[in-house]
């Protein structure tokens, strides 16, 4: 009877595989009709469709569950289709121009109306990567279970370290913040005099703020003493914000966010949604506002609608993409150089800095390079970088891979031990942030943490943890 069960139970998730697989398929074949027959101006239409759909999908997939690869949909609407949406509430918005950085150039239809349909497909692979990576499943093994002892050591060795490091990290934040004032955002990216007014010790040590911070959250049980940790590190991340670094702050945050869902079963909710939604949009519009004028004036952002006036800024992503498909002979020849110099990105940012090392180098010397001589950037995105590296074919694999490691990190999250966590985080952290940045910045971002968590656990096991061994294997 058992094994009878069990086999029509198979059979039943098998055919429900099929079903969600070849669902998705057909409405991305029907994408790749409609875009290409639809008037330019229409094209916002059928994409905003697609996300409808997709929503539509996840929870058809997931239920009301929190998983990854919904706060990654969000970040892909949000940088790369903020000016889509936008087109449908602002008549005068033309996918075609790019105005980003003063580039003032016209795109043919054929790259936009593709990179169109790029990011609507990335939708259903995506998901289709997400669903078949949660089917999968994760050897527990019993890791978890020889180092339950030492969680309360580790929980409150990560509480002391956390406000050890807290003053030397919020030093370093309001030096930071305090360049900011007289040099704008732009002033990180002239130079590196910034860091002149820090010591590298300083600097050093505040690296170990945010793993003691997650190392805590992951540990704590209590939801009250989770909540107040989360508070403070929230107050003291603020200068990240006021200095403009938005996008970092709210990947964190949201990252954060989703863990504490995960952490207390907490239902996905439309009100929440909602929510979070407008306060990101008022506070990113006042946080571009900063970067121009460095003053913070929320009157003004408030008349110009803050939800439009964000989602049009989040154009450059898009435009990033449509520029690497409408120029792809220039840079994809440079892509392997491009994907070889970024997993340092992370611990040698001026690197990359370089003609030659970095697409987002070379686009932002192609569209305006008085502006690259100043400083200024214009990003990447995971879609212009896998076009490069094996046009749509590949763009679609990628955005299959992404679902489906986000769905494998998720579910060994559960069983992995304190430093894994962490580094699953912050490795979700700048997934997220993929849709306008480096292909390669996750690895590069997992190397470097990696370094300080292995720093981390060799102390503890070879200075402290010896003098714990004894009441430990007592009470094992």
């Amino acid at each position: 009877m058992d094994g009878t069960y069990r086999s029509r139970e198979l059979k039943i998730e098998k055919n429900k595989i099929l079903f969600f697989v070849s669902s998705m398929f057909f409405i991305a074949s029907i994408d790749l009709v409609f875009i290409y027959i639809l008037p330019i101006e229409d094209l916002k239409y059928a994409f905003l469709l697609n996300v409808l759909l997709s929503v539509f999908c996840y929870f058809k997939m997931f239920g009301k569950l929190w998983h990854p690869v919904f706060i990654f949909i969000g970040t892909l609407t949000l940088f790369q289709c903020g000016l889509i949406i936008a087109s449908t509430f602002i008549k005068n918005i033309d996918l075609c121009y790019v105005w980003a950085q003063e580039a003032n150039l016209f795109l043919e239809e054929g790259p936009v109306r593709l990179t169109v349909l790029l990011i609507s497909l990335s939708y259903w692979f995506l998901l289709i990567g997400a669903y078949l990576g949660n089917k999968k499943k994760i050897k527990q093994g019993n890791s978890k279970k020889r180092r339950c002892y030492d969680c309360n050591f580790l929980k409150n060795l990560f509480f002391v370290i956390f406000f050890i490091v807290m003053p030397f990290y919020f030093y370093k934040q309001l030096s930071y913040f305090n360049y900011f004032k007289y040099h704008g955002y732009i002033g990180f990216y002239q130079s590196t005099e910034f860091k002149g007014d820090v010591s590298l010790l300083v600097r050093i040590i505040s690296l170990f703020e945010p793993i003691a911070f997650l190392g805590y959250f992951f540990l704590e049980k209590n939801k009250k003493f989770v909540f107040l940790i989360s508070l403070i590190y929230f107050i003291i991340t603020i200068p990240i914000l006021l200095c403009g670094f938005r996008s970092e702050f709210f990947t964190f945050w949201l990252t954060v966010f989703l863990f504490y869902n995960y952490k207390f079963n907490n239902k996905l909710k439309i009100k929440t949604l909602a929510i979070l939604i407008i306060i990101i949009s008022v506070v990113g519009a006042l946080i571009s506002y900063s970067r121009t004028y460095l003053s913070y004036n929320l009157e003004f952002i408030l008349k110009e609608n803050p939800i439009m006036g964000f989602l049009v800024e989040q154009g450059i992503p898009f435009h990033v993409t449509a520029m690497a498909i409408e120029f792809k002979k220039e840079f994809a020849p440079n892509i392997f150089k491009y994907l070889m110099w970024e997993p340092i990105c992370n611990i040698f940012p001026t690197a990359l800095n370089v003609p030659g090392r970095a697409f987002s180098t070379d686009i932002m010397i192609k569209i305006n390079y008085k502006r690259y001589l100043m400083g200024n950037g214009i990003g990447s995105s995971y879609l212009a970088e896998a076009y490069l590296l094996g046009g749509s074919v590949n763009v679609c694999l990628i955005s299959f891979f992404i679902g489906y490691i986000l769905s494998i990190l998720y579910k060994c999250f559960e069983y992995a031990n304190v430093y894994i966590k962490i580094l699953i985080f912050q490795l979700m952290q700048y997934i997220f942030f993929l849709p306008r940045d480096l292909l390669l910045r996750p690895l590069s971002v997992a190397i470097e943490v990696s370094a300080l968590l292995l720093f981390l656990f060799l102390v503890v096991n070879f200075r402290f943890f010896r003098h714990f061994n004894g009441s430990a294997d007592a009470v094992e």
